[in-house]
């Protein structure tokens, strides 16, 4: 409601709403959101920040795991190959995809493309989402070889493969932010099939270790799990102190979600505990907040027990870019 009334510049309604963001105490964090830039400055605004800040104070777990030089790769995520012990990060601004050591050992591994998105290895395959202005594409590539094995691609406009994740049986499951859509791949299958409803502004998502449920992030508050053997999807239950706004990265580890909340959240790495039949978060933890190296996370990978993702991508940059740190916390 505040953004609706700030968009029409009526901002002492605007100032209503925000005063009533503020007494949710739940991370929403305005001072973040660019539609609010007029009343950056303000007294009564500046304050309404400052009570933000309060009751988010920084959460601090996380260890620097290694940097990637290329400051200016400006990555959305990241996938990592356990046999060859590689991190893989797509580019949204040089059309390619690297690969690098914990070490910091980077080499190039594709090149020729558009705005990479998700990543994810499965097996010996590294699967992408590549967009362009015509066309959205899922593209399989082999490590070893570096090759490309097939690609399923969306023509038209009104398509952005976001986000996907990948079943035991090589099923793939992605996100179409602007369409609303989940889109899935049978292993096996020669098109993409798209999974009934709607899903406002889908972005992360995970599935449950046995591949029977589907947990995708929407837009502006919410996450929707879909049971996939009926294909009947309703809002995950989660309790009222919660906020769900734009999760960006979303995993599946040992009974819980580990997300990644940005926008206009307050930047943090969350888990949330799932009760026993994994359709309701019961908890929930905050694991790391304003981290002072914070400059755009988006996505990470679980390794193990740690999960590594990215401080810093920084891609409100035109110039000046600092070495990406990979930041690494233990879960």
């Amino acid at each position: 409601m505040a953004r609706t009334w700030a968009a029409g510049k009526q901002w002492s309604e605007t100032m209503q709403w925000l005063r009533k963001v503020v007494s949710l105490k739940v991370g929403l964090d305005p001072s973040r959101d660019r539609i609010f830039a007029d009343l950056r400055g303000t007294h009564e605004f500046e304050s309404i920040a400052a009570a933000v800040r309060a009751v988010t104070p920084p959460v601090s777990h996380s260890s620097s795991a290694f940097r990637i030089k290329e400051g200016d790769l400006v990555p959305e995520s990241v996938a990592y190959d356990p046999r060859g012990k590689q991190f893989y990060f797509g580019s949204m601004r040089k059309g390619k995809v690297i690969r690098c050591s914990a070490s910091e050992d980077c080499t190039q591994f594709a090149t020729g493309l558009g705005v990479v998105l998700g990543l994810k290895i499965h097996g010996d395959g590294l699967w992408l989402l590549n967009n362009s202005d015509k066309e959205s594409t899922l593209i399989h590539y082999d490590v070893g070889s570096r090759r490309e094995v097939s690609r399923y691609k969306l023509t038209g406009a009104g398509h952005t493969f976001n986000d996907l994740t990948i079943g035991p049986s090589g099923e793939v499951y992605l996100t179409d932010t602007p369409a609303g859509a989940v889109w899935y791949l049978v292993n096996g299958s020669t098109d993409l099939a798209r999974l009934p409803g709607r899903f406002e502004f889908a972005n992360g998502i995970t599935l449950s270790p046995d591949a029977k449920l589907l947990y995708v992030s929407t837009f502006p508050d919410g996450m929707i799990i879909v049971d996939l053997k009926t294909q009947k999807a309703h809002p995950i239950v989660h309790p009222t102190n919660l906020c769900l706004a734009t999760i960006d990265g979303l995993y599946f580890y040992h009974g819980s979600l580990i997300a990644i909340q940005n926008a206009f959240m307050t930047p943090r790495v969350v888990r949330f505990t799932l009760t026993r039949d994994l359709l309701a978060i019961q908890r929930f933890e905050v694991l790391e907040r304003r981290n002072p190296i914070f400059e755009g996370i988006t996505t990470g990978v679980i390794v193990g027990r740690d999960f590594f993702y990215m401080a810093n991508i920084q891609d409100d940059k035109k110039a000046g870019f600092d070495p990406i740190t990979i930041l690494k916390l233990r879960l």
